[in-house]
């Protein structure tokens, strides 16, 4: 069995000048979003790389996936970094694209990429020492399945695509009690820790169909035949998305492939928040930064909803706290 894992890390600089000229030329709609907070680069990205080096040597190849753009301080001779640009694998007639959804859709077409890899957007980091076991075992990628009620708004457009995922997925599980029965040992599974009671709990509700699945938001492994799996049963729908420049409100995402695998029971039970937590970089940045240092978790993601006001000042503290454990450079910078 091919043992090879790969990351994706997928990054943009909003504040490069050419790209700011080329996004100008497109203009955006009702149902888009994005906002500033969607593009500016917090100046973290060699933690990222470091994270990787330090705490997942076992990884076979970085693959850095871009819009041209190439950071200054970045070693490109790295022998583990494949740099690639999104005309190398994404199709001509979707491009260009400032969305993150079409360039994670076609994850599968990129050469040379490992069947099990794992998706890191910018914002996403390693903390702490990882296993291939965290994410893969026996080619199958570790992961938890717990519902848990979807909380939909209308006017949010993350809220939308997360509905039009479990939309697109129900057309293939509607049977809520097909999938329990089936599933069983991987719903009430001891792995699981205290979502072990939690999923108990869910488990005896009576509800007939699906109603959503609890969505981590870090690294998370993927397979490449998960995909083409996908792109096969619903692709006008994918194209659908591919076509959107920006991100939109009718779009679906990365996640669907996670959620039609998880149904499918294509994954081994881990309690995976153990390893991982999601933080909002809001006005106060103690939280991330206290996590950091602290290196409870070995995998963490900093979302950026700062004020402008702060922003910067937020970006200095998050930055000394990831010094404080990942002060050397890495074989990926110059």
């Amino acid at each position: 069995m091919n043992e090879d894992i790969d990351i994706i890390v997928y990054w943009v600089d909003g504040n490069d000048p050419e790209w700011q000229k080329k996004r100008s030329e497109y203009s955006l709609d009702k149902s888009s979003d994005a906002g500033k907070n969607r593009y500016r680069d917090m100046g973290t990205l060699k933690y990222l790389f470091r994270g990787i080096e330090k705490y997942t040597p076992w990884v076979r190849k970085v693959f850095f996936v871009t819009d041209g753009q190439i950071p200054e301080w970045m070693n490109t001779n790295n022998e583990k970094l494949q740099i690639v640009d999104h005309k190398d694998f994404i199709p001509q007639e979707y491009l260009p694209t400032f969305s993150a959804n079409p360039i994670e859709l076609n994850f599968y077409r990129i050469e040379g990429l490992s069947e099990n890899f794992i998706v890191m957007n910018d914002d996403f980091f390693f903390t702490g020492e990882l296993k291939k076991t965290d994410f893969f075992i026996n080619g199958l990628p570790v992961d938890i399945l717990c519902e848990s009620p979807l909380q939909y708004k209308s006017d949010h457009v993350f809220s939308r695509i997360l509905f039009n995922n479990y939309d697109c997925v129900g057309k293939y599980f509607q049977s809520r009690k097909e999938y329990k029965r089936r599933l069983r040992s991987k719903i009430l599974s001891p792995k699981y820790g205290a979502y072990f009671f939690y999923n108990l709990l869910t488990y005896i509700l009576p509800y007939g169909a699906m109603w959503g699945l609890i969505t981590p938001h870090f690294a998370r492994p993927y397979r490449k035949c998960d995909l083409e799996k996908m792109w096969e049963l619903e692709p006008e729908t994918l194209e659908g998305a591919c076509k959107n420049r920006f991100r939109n409100k009718n779009d679906v995402s990365i996640y669907l492939f996670r959620y039609y695998n998880l149904l499918s029971g294509n994954f081994v039970p881990g309690n995976i928040f153990k390893l991982g937590r999601a933080f909002v970089l809001k006005d106060d940045p103690k939280p991330a930064v206290d996590a950091i240092r602290s290196q409870k978790f070995r995998m963490i993601c900093i979302n950026d909803e700062c004020s402008d006001e702060l922003y910067d000042d937020c970006c200095r503290k998050i930055i000394e706290a990831f010094e404080t454990i990942l002060p050397e450079k890495s074989g990926f910078e110059i």
